[in-house]
């Protein structure tokens, strides 16, 4: 008795890995991976569904992340400052000097600017004022400029926009050029560009290395942590009153409140000398976050392809052979698949959120997500493709699938 017993539970076992690792898996992965490819190659080529192309491009799990962060209280930031002059404009030159000189005298650590003072004015004082201003102003000291006349073919720029006064100060520069897709919140920060044959490194990356601090070797781009932090914005006629938000701070001097400068983030719109001092801040606390290659998620989405398909299966199987109504009425129904579907998008989800919070590694899940969802598809191709065989070419070797109880009973 105990040897017949033995030897149901080995014959259980060959038979429960035999369909663990059968290759009816795989290819019902493959003909799911193959059928979401053919539909992205028709959404990517296909006009009219370009608004689901842009919905793909939005979906990123580092937005989710940064607004699930965002959802308390933000902690005040005490490293960098932001001073607002958005009611100066380049005219007001005597002005914006008098501001620079203020803060210059309240010993920063170091000083960003992010205004472009382009060419002489008829007014020559407040030109000569400007100059004087920032040949004053603190050795850590970077002047913005930006990139034109770009070439699309090689990525590179023809010329560039510089205050008048760059070149006699002898200040460090930096660019505040951004790469922006309007359908993309701005998770990244360019490290450099190539103005001819020259690299020119960003603004923020400026001031990062003349505090001690750089982005990873080779970066082309720095990650954004867009952390759950309030940097303190001053308002310039409020300097006198505000020096223990200067002394000893980074500050960035330039405009909060212009429309035309704000761009798209993962926490809404948001200016552009905030996102640098996101970035700024990422740099100096070493924020890298580490983004898995095609192929790897190629790979995921294979064996989440695999993985739902054998749960599917074994699921199924143990519910058709219940004696409950219910559930062999919820086998019969699409609500059973949809929350299937819905359940393993969530694991998967979880899974993928978790390894960028505390690994800071991304993996694209679309891939993924979509093999899922496309999954049921596939495995009735692959079920019809195995019927088609049976029938016109008498191939035996069907009767061996996982699936060859689907094929008799169609050909019945």
């Amino acid at each position: 008795m105990r040897f017949e017993n033995d030897y149901l539970n080995t014959n259980r076992m060959k038979k429960l890995l035999r369909a663990i690792f059968h290759v009816d898996h795989l290819i019902v992965t493959s003909i799911t991976m193959m059928i979401i490819w053919l539909l992205v190659f028709v959404t990517v080529n296909v006009e009219f569904l370009d608004p689901v192309v842009h919905a793909l491009e939005s979906f990123s799990m580092t937005d989710i992340y940064y607004r699930i962060e965002n959802t308390g209280k933000p902690v005040p930031n005490q490293q960098i400052t932001l001073v607002d002059m958005t009611e100066l404009t380049s005219r007001d030159r005597d002005k914006i000097a008098g501001v620079v000189k203020q803060i210059s005298q309240m010993n920063p650590t170091a000083l960003g600017i992010d205004i472009i003072f382009e060419g002489l004015q008829a007014n020559a004082d407040a030109d000569d004022e400007l100059a004087e201003a920032f040949f004053e102003a603190p050795e850590n000291t970077v002047l913005a400029f930006k990139l034109t006349e770009p070439d699309a073919a090689t990525g590179t720029f023809g010329n560039a926009v510089h205050s008048f006064f760059a070149q006699e100060t002898g200040l460090t520069e930096g660019t505040v050029n951004v790469t922006n897709n309007p359908h993309r919140s701005m998770t990244t920060y360019p490290v450099f560009f190539i103005e001819h044959t020259d690299t020119v490194l960003s603004l923020p990356v400026q001031l990062s290395r003349m505090l001690g601090a750089a982005p990873l070797p080779g970066a082309r781009e720095q990650t954004i942590n867009y952390k759950g932090t309030a940097f303190p914005v001053v308002d310039y006629k409020d300097l006198p009153r505000s020096r223990h938000l200067i002394e000893n701070h980074i500050v960035l001097l330039g405009s909060t409140r212009e429309e035309s400068d704000k761009h798209l983030t993962p926490l809404g719109q948001r200016p552009g000398m905030e996102i640098m001092a996101y970035t700024l801040l990422s740099i100096l606390e070493g924020v890298h976050v580490y983004h898995a290659p095609f192929w790897q998620c190629l790979l995921w989405a294979l064996l989440t392809g695999i993985l739902t398909n054998i749960v599917d299966l074994f699921l199924t199987r143990r519910l058709e052979r219940s004696h409950s109504t219910v559930l062999l009425f919820l086998t019969e129904s699409e609500f059973y698949e949809k929350f299937m579907a819905f359940m393993l998008m969530a694991l998967l989800t979880l899974c993928t959120f978790l390894f960028f919070v505390y690994h800071n590694y991304y993996v694209n899940s679309i891939p993924a997500l979509s093999t899922i969802v496309i999954l049921p598809e596939g495995r009735l191709l692959y079920i019809a493709l195995l019927t088609v065989l049976k029938k016109k070419l008498k191939w035996k070797a069907v009767d061996h699938s996982l699936y060859a109880e689907e094929v008799n009973e169609k050909l019945q």
